[in-house]
């Protein structure tokens, strides 16, 4: 082979191990980031607060067997829980999931924007007030649950997005900017860019290829520096 392949081979293996070298970089940076904050911290979980044990002393309530009956399939189980501070039934069966009003037994209906309010001033924790509420039916980058949901803004230092169940009001997310700086790193991380579990991405082409050239061109320079290069007649004395 000649010299000016091995040039070029040198360069080849120069340029993959630069790219391979950034690739490592990213992923030591990013993982040093994710190890030095807690993760209940990244979460949210301090800026709000769990629901409330709740307890109804009317009689309103309807019977748990006409519950039952309303549901119109076979039961395995019922639940009374308290939604903006009404009851509700939580019935499983082979029909699924069905929420029913604990007072009429009608089916329940979603939220009004008061309720989902009143129900995100009661679970924050923080400092700052809401800035913004809405109903989003298309999903923004920092949340990736079911749909539709409530987003309720704040303005605090955080910048702090709730994401609220519009029929239950329960929390189904927690986002700050701690968290979407963590979710960066953490694409960073894994090498993925679009957050969408995609192992086929350029990204991750261009590593893989640049980690193969880098490797088969320094075995081929180490072949032949040791095995093709003469080496040096000793002089005699």
């Amino acid at each position: 082979m000649s010299r000016n392949f091995f040039r070029l081979l040198t360069r080849v293996h120069k340029w993959a191990g630069l790219i391979i070298g950034l690739q490592i970089l990213f992923w030591i940076g990013s993982g040093v980031f994710m190890t030095t904050f807690p993760i209940e911290k990244v979460r949210g979980e301090h800026l709000v607060s769990e629901k409330p044990a709740f307890t109804f002393t009317d009689n309103l309530l309807i019977p748990i067997d006409l519950a039952m009956t309303a549901y119109g399939g076979q039961v395995t189980s019922v639940k009374l829980i308290s939604i903006a501070e009404r009851p509700a039934y939580v019935l499983l069966g082979d029909k699924g999931s069905r929420l029913l009003d604990a007072r009429t037994g009608e089916d329940w209906t979603d939220l009004a924007e008061t309720e989902i309010r009143q129900a995100a001033q009661k679970t924050y924790q923080g400092e700052g007030e809401i800035a913004s509420i809405a109903k989003l039916k298309v999903a923004p980058k920092d949340y990736r649950g079911d749909l539709p949901v409530w987003q309720v803004r704040f303005d605090d230092s955080a910048k702090t997005r709730l994401y609220i169940d519009p029929q239950t009001a329960d929390i189904r997310a927690t986002r700050t900017r701690l968290w979407r700086v963590f979710d960066l790193m953490w694409k960073f991380h894994i090498m993925d860019v679009t957050g969408e579990d995609n192992f086929n991405s350029w990204w991750l082409r261009l590593a893989a290829i640049m980690a193969l050239l880098f490797t088969l061109s320094g075995f081929a320079l180490l072949w032949h520096r040791f095995v093709m290069r003469p080496r040096p007649k000793r002089q005699r004395s």
